[in-house]
């Protein structure tokens, strides 16, 4: 399909951060391809600091996937007025069709298709942008996320402040998940963060979101080193990714800090048990994902049926600093 006179587009991206990231090369090819049309996004609460700052974007709609039927009706309304030219969506709704798009993605229905085989699984990011294929837009490999000159300040004061110099190696840690069974276990974290710190030329940084403080603040209290520092939960989504930029390398579970650092191109140890590294993983050359090869694992499932969450506590810290050794 050959699209023509497309100056106003709406991108409809993911409810959560590490989601939202994934659709990131959708956004960078929109904008490569009509590099003059106005570009406005729909995204839920939790990722409108992704765009909120992107000099790509225009406006950001907050769509609050909770709110009362007559307020989404408002909402679809307001879109609608907007005429838009061209809506690609990432949550493969009818909302591209209700605001009456001219040109727009498909909606596929999947049900009763049978799970594909490992080897035919593709990467979540590789299938946002199978979505552009119909309408003949193409994307060239790169990096996604924007990253506005002040958090870059922001995060070097912060990075001064808490003793780091210019020679220091930095390594994130992203210890927390949405998911507690995507965590691995805080004792591991503590075990491979007090080995690494035993060259004097590394600094260990703790990262995530408020909602992890929790568990970073015992990690950094057994761990009780100069050399680690917490930031969880002390810095903004934009300042996070140019702290991410600034790492060496970052070990993480599958998290959205997992997906930032894959983007940027740092170099990633990746810790999966519950979800499946060829859909979600970290795709660099370098990058190591530590799982094992269990029956049951990936089962994608909210909870383990045998109660053992074995697909991460089988992982030893022995296994994770030899990953990390490996990449450093």
């Amino acid at each position: 399909m050959k699209l023509s006179n497309v100056r106003k587009i709406l991108f409809i991206t993911l409810s959560n951060i590490g989601d939202a990231i994934l659709t990131l090369p959708v956004l960078r090819a929109l904008k490569d391809n009509f590099p003059d049309a106005i570009i406005d996004v729909v995204a839920g609460p939790r990722p409108e600091q992704v765009f909120k700052k992107d000099p790509r974007i225009n406006r950001v709609f907050v769509y609050d996937k909770h709110a009362r039927l007559k307020d989404k009706m408002a909402f679809v309304k307001k879109l609608k007025a907007e005429k838009y030219d061209l809506a690609i969506d990432m949550k493969t709704s009818f909302l591209p069709f209700l605001i009456g798009a001219r040109y727009r993605t498909s909606i596929i229905f999947c049900r009763g298709r049978s799970r594909p085989s490992p080897t035919k699984l593709k990467h979540k990011r590789l299938v946002h942008l199978d979505k552009l294929k119909p309408l003949g837009i193409k994307y060239e490999e790169q990096k996604n996320i924007y990253i506005d000159d002040g958090s870059r300040d922001k995060i070097e004061k912060i990075l001064q402040d808490s003793g780091v110099k210019h020679a220091d190696i930095l390594i994130g840690v992203s210890p927390g998940s949405r998911s507690h069974l995507k965590q691995w276990k805080r004792k591991g974290f503590i075990d491979v963060i007090s080995s690494i710190l035993k060259n004097p030329q590394y600094k260990v940084i703790l990262i995530g979101d408020i909602n992890e403080a929790g568990l970073s603040k015992e990690i950094a209290g057994a761990v009780k080193h100069p050399n680690l520092i917490d930031l969880t939960g002390k810095t903004s989504l934009n300042e996070l990714f140019a702290l991410i930029e600034k790492f060496s390398l970052l070990l993480t579970c599958d998290s959205a800090g997992m997906h930032i650092a894959s983007d940027l191109g740092v170099k990633v140890v990746a810790i999966f048990g519950p979800t499946d590294p060829a859909e979600y993983g970290p795709r660099g050359d370098k990058d190591i994902v530590i799982r094992k090869n269990l029956k049951c694992s990936p089962c994608k499932k909210a909870q383990c049926k045998f109660e053992t969450h074995e697909c991460m506590t089988a992982i030893s810290a022995e296994e994770v600093l030899e990953a990390i050794n490996k990449i450093l």
